[in-house]
């Protein structure tokens, strides 16, 4: 199945649009393993489509996370989105800010008295240097 495809299947479950828009957006992100901001996304799909609004990436970016298709990651710099909405780990570099993705294998222990259908992601983040800034330092 090509991004198109998955694409024209994710905005029929939706009941979205099929716009150019969304599927530039959808085709940037799609197993897009940079963690990019609204501006990354901004910045490549102006390319084909110049008259995107950055507004316009970042509302189709949050109809996405919203969705459940991508996962919106804030509290970093500026929010960055996340082509794997499935529970894993990031390495986030202090110094560069380089996002990394990292798999765990047992769930980290939940606090007590939390319903287990109330959580709808788990994500485990460490703050690091990287190989490159360490480098540097």
């Amino acid at each position: 199945m090509t991004n198109a495809d998955e694409f024209r299947t994710v905005c029929k479950a939706q009941h979205w649009k099929c716009t150019p828009q969304r599927l530039a957006v959808y085709g940037y992100m799609h197993n897009n393993r940079r963690h990019p901001s609204v501006d990354d996304v901004w910045t490549f799909v102006r390319k084909r489509i110049p008259s995107i609004t950055r507004e316009s990436v970042y509302r189709i970016l949050n109809e996405f996370s919203d969705a459940g298709i991508f996962y919106r990651m804030d509290k970093i710099e500026s929010a960055h989105y996340d082509s794997r909405p499935d529970s894993h780990g990031h390495l986030i570099c202090e110094k560069c800010g380089k996002v990394t993705d990292f798999n765990f294998s047992e769930l980290p222990p939940l606090p007590s008295g939390i319903p287990g259908k109330s959580i709808r992601h788990i994500e485990l983040r460490l703050a690091w240097i990287c190989p490159v800034c360490e480098k540097k330092m």
